[in-house]
């Protein structure tokens, strides 16, 4: 399976994203924020957003995977499938439907699929403007915002029964500067590595014009706290979450994601995530 590249590997491609269009050029490293992991870093969460019936879509997937595999676990990604590309077939390969209500709730909210895919957003951060960040600029986006020092902490704690799949989460967060407005904490499940197919028109990326095989990383299944979280405090919060796994989706390979975000711009100020079953 050829879907990942290293990061002096990928290709230019020539034209502007605009509907599930091709990606530009690869994307500007500055420097991995390396440093002691004991201490609270900040971590980025990069939201990509995709569709099973997106030919240059495992492309994006590379550059995300790229940049994931020089951040290590400063960055975080959540793959949404939504909008027009992520519709299922009524049969057939492209009939597993990827879809959530949260995840199309954000796709509406930011208008992406309306922009086109793939494309994704940084701690949703406002970049001339725009929440919407083609591919070709993920890697700029987060190298401006990876080293600053981090404005709050998460830790997150599971405990999941494997017979009744129920699970316990806990999630402790802590403001670690004097910083305004209001903030609220949402949290996400993932699943990684889900084998199913995926359109590709890019030879040097897999098979064309499929890859039956496609192995579907950082999936957003669902929400614990709903699309948009709830308000925390203006220091601490400690909140406790019960969810029961969906039988299909495989619990070793299933992630909580917690993240703080502004109420009024949206932007996200801290992320973290941690495996259910560890």
């Amino acid at each position: 399976m050829r879907y990942i590249k290293t990061l002096f590997t990928i290709l230019a491609f020539s034209l502007f994203i605009i509907s599930c269009d091709k990606i530009d050029e690869p994307y500007t490293k500055k420097n991995n924020g390396g440093g002691d992991t004991n201490n609270v870093v900040r971590k980025v969460l990069l939201e990509d957003y995709t569709g099973h019936k997106c030919v240059n879509c495992p492309a994006a997937a590379i550059i995300a995977h790229d940049l994931k595999d020089y951040y290590k676990e400063r960055l975080i990604i959540m793959s949404v499938h939504a909008g027009y590309f992520a519709m299922p077939s009524s049969s057939g390969d492209y009939s597993y439907d990827f879809r959530t209500p949260v995840g199309n709730e954000l796709d509406q909210y930011f208008g992406i699929s309306n922009i086109g895919n793939p494309n994704g957003m940084v701690n949703r951060k406002k970049i001339s403007g725009s929440q919407v960040i083609n591919p070709n600029n993920w890697g700029t986006a987060i190298g401006d915002i990876i080293d600053l020092p981090p404005d709050a902490s998460i830790s997150i704690e599971n405990t999941f029964n494997n017979t009744s799949r129920k699970l316990s989460i806990d999630v402790e967060t802590e403001l670690l500067n004097q910083i305004s407005g209001n903030y609220s904490l949402c949290v996400y499940i993932l699943e990684d590595s889900i084998v199913a197919a995926q359109k590709n028109n890019d030879p040097n990326v897999g098979d064309t014009p499929d890859i039956l095989d496609y192995v579907h990383r950082h999936v957003l299944r669902g929400s614990v706290n709903d699309t948009w979280g709830e308000s925390i405090g203006t220091e601490t919060a400690a909140k406790n979450y019960s969810y029961t796994l969906n039988a299909e989706w495989d619990a070793d390979n299933c992630y909580i994601l917690a993240f703080i975000y502004n109420d009024d711009s949206k932007e996200i100020i801290q992320a973290e995530e941690k495996k259910i079953v560890e």
